[in-house]
């Protein structure tokens, strides 16, 4: 039952991704519990969807304020790990900054807890200072 339900919470990883990385997000919009804890932990102060949300409608915002700052062309996993009923991917990333025009790239981590088939559980993290240099928000440290 285990490496079932491993496999499942991967192959439920992955098409979210793959939707997302073309800008579908209705496979993740089905995927998540209706009283969903979703955490963007990006300092809120540089990046409107930072932060931690709860339900169907903190989960919409979220990703309302990721899509009207950035534009994705690529949201690729690297690496989906599951164990019981959480899974984690790292993902490559490369898109623009919309209000910048200018190109980023990183590497992005999820952490999923899933439960009936459901996301019920969200942690995002990133190198926001990496992301803030390329997006001229922050110098590049000399060197």
């Amino acid at each position: 039952m285990a490496d079932g339900a491993n496999r499942a919470h991967e192959t439920l990883m992955r098409g979210v991704a793959r939707a997302f990385g073309e800008g579908d997000l209705q496979p993740l919009f089905a995927a998540i519990d209706d009283n969903v804890i979703w955490t963007e932990t990006a300092p809120a102060g540089f990046f409107r969807f930072g932060g931690t949300r709860r339900g169907r409608t903190g989960v919409i915002e979220t990703e309302a304020y990721v899509s009207a700052a950035y534009l994705f062309r690529r949201f690729e996993p690297v690496e989906i790990v599951t164990s019981g009923d959480v899974v984690w991917g790292l993902f490559r990333v490369e898109g623009t900054h919309r209000p910048t025009g200018r190109a980023i790239k990183a590497d992005y981590v999820a952490r999923w807890r899933i439960r009936n088939g459901k996301i019920i559980e969200h942690q995002g993290f990133y190198d926001t200072a990496a992301v803030l240099i390329q997006q001229g928000q922050i110098p590049a440290p000399a060197g």
